[in-house]
C-alpha cells in the first residue's frame, strides 16, 4: 500500500504482527520530523540519494550502499540533500502508527500518528 507523506511517499510490502517491511521515498530539500518510537526499532538501507541523518546528538551523512538501525526511543530525523532519497526499511516491535513522538514537524503534524 503506497501512501503519500509531505515529505514523499512511504509504500508497505509486508505487516506482520511485530513488522513492517516496505520502502520510503524522500523528495530533495525535505525531511521527516524529528521524532521518536517507544515501540518501535528501524533498519534502514539508502538505495538511492544523499542526505543528513541525525540520530540523538549525532549527525551522520548517508548515501546510496549505507545501512542504518536506529534503536528504540532514539530520537531520528532524515534530512535528502542531493537528490530523492529512496530507502528500504525494516520496522520491528511495535506495529502502531500512533506510535510516533514528534519533538519538530516541518508540516504543522502532531503526535497522532505516523503522517
Amino acid at each position: 500500500m503506497t501512501a503519500e507523506k509531505p515529505w514523499g511517499l512511504e509504500d508497505e510490502w509486508l505487516v506482520g504482527e511485530r513488522f513492517i517491511m516496505g520502502k520510503f521515498l524522500l523528495r530533495e530539500g525535505e525531511r521527516t520530523s524529528l521524532h521518536l518510537h517507544e515501540g518501535q526499532s528501524h533498519f534502514w538501507f539508502v538505495e538511492s540519494g544523499n542526505g543528513e541523518l541525525a540520530v540523538e546528538e549525532t549527525q551522520f551523512l548517508v548515501g546510496p550502499g549505507d545501512s542504518i538501525f536506529i534503536e528504540i526511543g532514539h530520537l531520528h530525523r532524515l534530512s535528502a540533500m542531493v537528490g530523492d532519497m529512496e530507502v528500504f526499511y525494516v520496522t520491528a516491535g511495535l506495529v502502531d502508527p500512533a506510535d510516533c513522538v514528534r519533538f519538530e514537524d516541518d508540516y504543522g503534524r502532531t503526535n497522532e500518528g505516523i503522517n
